[in-house]
């Protein structure tokens, strides 16, 4: 068994929003005992070694973003297997993350039961689109949770007021932290929608 840590902390990107993001890697049906589940990805080795095959996002955001902290191993796991195949499944994903922001989009409108999760999965499509479009397209590593950001002349442009509520949004949705949307300030968002929409646009076509 291993465990790693990745993401904002081994970037040294660390604010009063940042989790400590931990991995553990496992044989296939091994039994990892008296851990919170909820605080690690675990994932076995030859999952890891498919990942790392298909040039899969989370294999570059390893290689780039993790270090071990444990191992049984003389040599780690991740550093033994060298360094991912080149990433071929941007298409597919770029349309995955975009369909994911159609679908919360339409619900957050017309079934309106869930508002701060659909906010919080448009947060996400935007976040993880920006991340597999800066890989596979501009050959950068930008994995941090403002991604969309970071791309230079292709970073989202919307208010800095609708990107930081999708962004509490997402904190609220997955650990609880802040306050639910306000009616006033969700109707800004909604208003900046087609704005969001375009820069999908922008960029699948840049990708075809």
């Amino acid at each position: 068994m291993e465990i790693y840590a990745f993401g904002s902390v081994v970037r040294g990107e660390i604010d009063e929003f940042s989790d400590v993001d931990l991995l553990i890697l496992k044989e296939k049906g091994e039994i990892v005992k008296n851990i919170d589940k909820e605080q690690f990805s675990i994932y076995s080795y030859n999952r890891i070694t498919e990942l790392w095959n298909e040039g899969n996002p989370f294999s570059w955001h390893l290689f780039v973003e993790s270090k071990c902290i444990f191992s049984t191993n003389e040599t780690p796991f991740l550093q033994s297997i060298g360094k991912p195949n080149k990433y071929n499944n941007v298409k597919h994903d770029l349309d995955k993350f975009y369909n994911l922001f159609k679908t919360s989009r339409t619900s957050m409108l017309e079934e309106n039961y869930s508002i701060d999760f659909d906010l919080s999965m448009i947060f996400l499509s935007i976040r993880n689109f920006a991340s597999c479009f800066a890989l596979g397209h501009l050959n950068k590593f930008v994995f941090s949770r403002d991604s969309a950001l970071n791309i230079g002349s292709y970073s989202i442009e919307i208010k800095d007021q609708v990107y930081n509520q999708l962004k509490h949004s997402r904190l609220l949705a997955t650990r609880g932290i802040g306050k639910q949307i306000p009616k006033d300030e969700l109707k800004i968002i909604i208003n900046e929608l087609p704005k969001i929409e375009q820069w999908f646009w922008k960029l699948l076509n840049l990708s075809k």
